[in-house]
């Protein structure tokens, strides 16, 4: 058990019940579209508009979009055995950097199953440490079917593409990709406003013996799934529509290029036509939607790590956000700045003027705000572990409590270091 969380604190009713209005409107799309863009103006290196992406990029700048993540600086694992330099310089190849002309002409794409987007082009699992089985660290994100992508180079072989998605960019295999070179059919399918939007922890597509690459397909929470032009269908894929959205996805023709068919989501599925309404009650409701599953780093495991949990509960709602759990805390919304000065009765006075759903950042970590309960505050989130106060360790640290989940804590939790999660917070973005 985690200390100070009781069983009926892991039901989102025990949460909603102490909201004040909980179910009134917060945003309009207006407002939500104004918010959107002011996360792109403050964040342009982090958050992009794809369509008004370039359609050249010089050499120079892909190469330093390339080789921005430093990557072999630090001793890396494979299977517990540690790679040699020749690793590294196999992946430089890999990477075909010899082929950008001096002006690189960009492509269009969309993802047509769930992707992991990579530091570098290798589905390797490499770690920090010959133990770990967890955090992958050529891992960056994932990314849903359907996501639009600018294709900005295509590795050696063409088996890896560097690709700009709108918050992250990275090297994602060509297999999970399909590719068109006109821009407007590319532009014309995301920019669609009748859509359905995952508001389940994800929804998986049925098995489809007809065919095999929509079988099962995989979408997180938040995701935007076309609808299809209204027509009288006939059954697709020898199944009839009834009781069913059809939807218009993505898929992969033999030669790599885009081509889009039919598919079919049941109306039973955890969905919405459009985006959810912006309430303080449907914020947390969609966030204890992904609680007790397991902590995936940038999106291993199909599960949430602490900013993609951020991030999907509030892309339910249309609202946009960087990737990362430090750019979070600096797109739009009323962000406060808290000093490392600040005692503890400070922070709890701060943290009593702020609305639950409200984002808590501190170094390399964000949760999403519950509220108060019996002078304690509260957040949800996903969580690697915790200090153990009766474990103290030689170097002043204390051991860890391994949780690896999406977890309900309180903020008097310690960290590793001994300070608690309350009094390690940097800043709180009250987005809604």
């Amino acid at each position: 058990m985690i200390p100070h969380v009781s069983p009926a604190m892991l039901q989102p009713d025990f949460w909603t019940n102490k909201l004040e209005r909980p179910s009134a409107v917060l945003l309009d799309p207006g407002t939500v579209s104004g918010l959107n863009q002011i996360t792109r103006e403050k964040l342009p290196e982090f958050v992009t508009d794809l369509t008004a992406y370039p359609e050249t990029l010089p050499r120079q700048t892909l190469l330093k979009q390339i080789g921005e993540y430093e990557w072999g600086r630090e001793p890396r694992y494979l299977d517990g055995v540690l790679l040699p330099d020749s690793y590294c310089r196999s992946l430089e190849l890999r990477m075909g950097l010899e082929t950008i002309p001096a002006m690189a002409q960009m492509r269009y794409a969309y993802t047509v199953r769930r992707t992991n987007v990579r530091t570098v082009p290798t589905e390797d699992f490499v770690t920090n440490r010959p133990d770990d089985r967890l955090l992958d660290r050529c891992q960056e994100t994932a990314l849903d079917p359907a996501e639009p992508l600018v294709v900005l180079h295509a590795g050696s072989g063409q088996q890896w593409y560097f690709v700009q998605a709108y918050n992250y960019r990275g090297w994602v295999n060509s297999r999970d990709i399909a590719l068109t070179d006109d821009r407007k059919l590319w532009r014309n399918y995301q920019e669609t406003n009748r859509f359905l939007v995952v508001t389940g922890y994800k929804v998986a597509l049925g098995i489809n013996p007809v065919s095999p690459d929509f079988s099962q397909l995989v979408f997180s929470m938040g995701a935007k799934i076309p609808l299809a032009v209204e027509d009288d269908w006939g059954a697709i894929d020898l199944q009839t529509p009834a009781g069913n959205y059809v939807v218009n996805l993505p898929w992969r023709q033999a030669d790599g290029q885009l081509a889009f068919r039919l598919a079919l989501v049941p109306l039973s599925a955890d969905v919405s036509a459009g985006y959810l309404p912006v309430t303080r009650e449907t914020v947390i409701r969609q966030a204890f939607k992904l609680l007790g599953n397991r902590y995936g780093w940038g999106g291993l495991f199909e599960s949430h790590d602490c900013s993609a949990l951020i991030l999907d509960v509030y892309r339910s709602f249309g609202i946009i956000l960087a990737r990362n759990a430090g750019e979070q805390a600096l797109g739009a919304g009323s962000v406060i700045s808290l000093s490392a000065g600040q005692n503890e009765n400070e922070r709890r006075e701060t943290l009593d003027r702020v609305q639950p759903g409200a984002t808590l950042h501190l170094p390399g970590h964000v949760m999403l705000y519950l509220g108060k309960h019996d002078s304690r505050y509260y957040a949800i989130h996903a969580f690697g572990g915790y200090g153990d106060q009766s474990r103290p360790q030689a170097d002043g640290s204390l051991a860890s409590v391994p949780l690896y989940g999406i977890v309900v804590t309180d903020l008097a939790l310690p960290r590793t270091t001994g300070c608690s999660l309350l009094n390690s917070l940097e800043a709180i973005n009250q987005i809604v």
